[in-house]
């Protein structure tokens, strides 16, 4: 594999763009991160991207002997396209393989974000030697990657994965999908922050009051996180649905795909502490096939290189 050189790994993300140059063994070289502003239009991002990529080959003095680019949303494999992005509203069949590799004689992959963040981690990551396993990127909304015998497990339809649409209650709250009582709506970032928001002004929500300066705006997860470690009932009775629903998802992967293993990511795997427990109740009084000791939850290691990561080791596995 050092024959190989190096690959591009790239994570296009809401806010940024991430672009790395990797080496075989998973070490990051020099990494590049732009804005990536939807608001900029497709253009301009490609743009951007290109400009990040052109700035890690001239300092590798080589070209890469491959790209993959993680980014969130639907991807055609067979096209090599995204179809649609929740983070480009207006990307429609997007070829951005074929537009970032005008030029190179690298080829370059699609993969989807949380598909590719759970491949990090099974690589160089928490879930470093687990050959089958699932990861739930828990952030505005809930993601989700699956890898099986060491690879990414896309279904017959390449869509395989989508966990946050997982219905825990048919009547929860109504989700962006359109349908009610999604995973998401109550386990991600944004659902905690709701439920904040539902009993903020309620008696037991004082701690929440004062920590948010008596403006609920300020309510976030991060807030509701650390209220719940300092033992604030109210927050800790919000951590803990997020958990139990969670583990619910957790149980029915397990009874549909015989998956144990589950690694936590996003921008709430800081809370992973208070999630574990009622994400381990929850999971095996769902799934009767689940074993206890066969049952292994972890916190993802990688941060923001998850995903980088992920796309660099399909690339070399693409060699």
């Amino acid at each position: 594999m050092n024959d190989l050189g190096y690959v591009i790994g790239a994570d296009i993300g809401g806010g940024s763009a991430r672009v790395a140059a990797v080496s075989p063994d998973g070490a990051v070289m020099k990494k590049i991160v732009v804005p990536s502003d939807p608001a900029s239009g497709y253009d301009a991002l490609v743009k951007r991207v290109r400009a990040a990529m052109a700035g890690i080959i001239s300092s590798r003095r080589k070209d890469p002997m491959a790209m993959c680019v993680a980014c969130a949303g639907a991807v055609d494999f067979g096209r090599n396209v995204i179809i649609s992005s929740p983070n480009f509203p207006g990307w429609r069949d997007a070829p951005l393989a074929d537009d970032l590799g005008k030029g190179y004689k690298f080829a370059v992959i699609l993969e989807n974000d949380a598909n590719a963040a759970a491949l990090g981690e099974g690589w160089t990551g928490a879930a470093r030697g687990w050959p089958g396993f699932a990861m739930l990127t828990l952030g505005t909304g809930v993601g989700g990657g699956i890898v099986i015998d060491g690879a990414v497990f896309h279904g017959p339809n390449g869509m395989a994965g989508e966990v946050g649409h997982l219905p825990i209650s048919q009547a929860g709250l109504m989700c962006g999908c359109g349908r009610r009582g999604c995973l998401e709506t109550t386990a991600s970032a944004a659902g905690v922050a709701r439920k904040a928001a539902d009993i903020y002004h309620n008696p037991e929500a004082a701690a929440l009051r004062r920590a948010s300066g008596g403006k609920p705006a300020r309510v976030d997860a991060r807030m509701v996180a650390r209220l719940a470690a300092r033992g604030d009932k109210a927050c800790l009775g919000i951590m803990r649905q997020a958990g139990l629903e969670l583990g619910e998802a957790m149980g029915s992967l397990c009874l549909a795909l015989g998956i144990t293993r589950f690694v936590i990511g996003g921008g709430m795997a800081g809370a992973f502490d208070l999630l574990r427990a009622p994400m381990r109740k929850a999971a095996l009084a769902r799934a009767y096939t689940l074993n206890p000791r066969a049952l292994r939850l972890a916190q993802a290691s990688l941060g923001d290189n998850a995903g980088l990561l992920g796309a660099a080791r399909i690339a070399f596995t693409a060699l």
